[in-house]
């Protein structure tokens, strides 16, 4: 079978798996510009306390390092928008969209190890590795090295379907077909309508401020939401951004149907959420990303949109 088929038939399974969209790109380092731009990142400590993206440079700009053995790197975004009619319910405190549904590490975790297991059906003695957000990965730039499309002044990967989808990873030591990449900025260069939108001005250029983001803010900052910052009625993470990319408007719904809306998000109230227990927040969120702040962190971002939301009208 020769790499023109292989990498088809790779493809095809992605979509079967419930990928909307796969690329495969090689494994040479990270472009010197974008590494730069990285380094410059963390050197303004734009980066607030999120340590981790500041160890293993080396095998964050050189593929090779994570996975000796590989020759190409297949990448797949998966949708998570969904129609669910979310502004109809009955709470002005806000969640982020990706965070309706399931955990997307386990989610998209177990269509990897489906995709891994087909490309040993089809190679057996290859070495297949696949990774979903937790490994030293510049997710973004390989997706855009494999066509998948461009990094938007949101600093997210956009493409004609918007940003609302999740990027993962399987490093293969299978010589594949190369997708040819999608470095052009223009898409977005007369637009600043995800900057305008912002509510803590986080954005500037296609760079971003953590400390100033309010996903920052009411995710990963352990500590309390500072209001000097931002203010919001979101209690997690935040969607501003998106919400304001014209490319979004074209966002096809998700076929994962684990990334279906949990009805709790929809019939609860203001005082519900408020009044949340210990007991509740570990049941509804059993299987959501939002159980890895915890209940205090996540009690104290809803008396901080509480604190917003006071005499105010959304």
């Amino acid at each position: 079978m020769d790499t023109i088929e292989l990498s088809k038939k790779i493809k095809d399974k992605t979509l079967e798996l419930g990928f909307y969209a796969c690329g495969i790109t090689d494994c040479a380092p990270i472009d010197s510009v974008v590494t730069r731009a990285y380094e410059t990142y963390l050197q303004e400590e734009r980066h607030a306390d999120m340590n981790y993206l500041s160890r293993y440079q080396s095998i964050r700009f050189n593929p090779k390092q994570l996975v000796p053995q590989a020759e190409s790197i297949i990448v797949v975004l998966a949708s998570y928008y969904t129609l669910t009619p979310y502004n109809n319910r009955p709470s002005r405190y806000r969640i982020a969209r990706y965070a309706w549904g399931q955990d997307y590490h386990k989610v998209i975790k177990q269509r990897l190890k489906m995709l891994q297991q087909y490309i040993t059906m089809l190679v057996p003695d290859s070495i297949n590795r696949y990774f979903v957000d937790t490994a030293p990965v510049m997710e973004k730039h390989l997706a855009e090295r494999a066509g998948l499309g461009w990094i938007g002044k949101n600093t997210l990967l956009t493409n004609q379907h918007g940003s609302y989808h999740f990027i993962a990873t399987l490093f293969t030591s299978v010589g594949l077909t190369y997708d040819q990449p999608c470095y052009s900025l223009h898409p977005c260069a007369s637009c600043s309508l995800c900057q305008n939108a912002c509510p803590s001005q986080a954005l500037h250029h296609y760079g971003m401020d953590a400390r100033k983001c309010f996903a920052y803010q009411s995710i990963e900052n352990h500590n309390d939401i500072d209001a000097h910052f931002c203010s919001t009625n979101y209690i997690y993470g935040c969607d501003e951004c998106q919400k304001a990319c014209p490319f979004n408007k074209h966002a096809s719904p998700t076929s994962i149907t684990e990334f279906g809306t949990n009805p709790f998000l929809l019939s609860f109230t203001d005082k519900q959420w408020e009044n949340i227990s210990q007991e509740d927040f570990d049941r509804i969120f059993a299987a959501s990303a939002i159980k890895r702040i915890g209940y205090r962190k996540f009690k104290s971002n809803i008396t901080h949109a509480n604190n917003y939301l006071y005499g105010k009208k959304e």
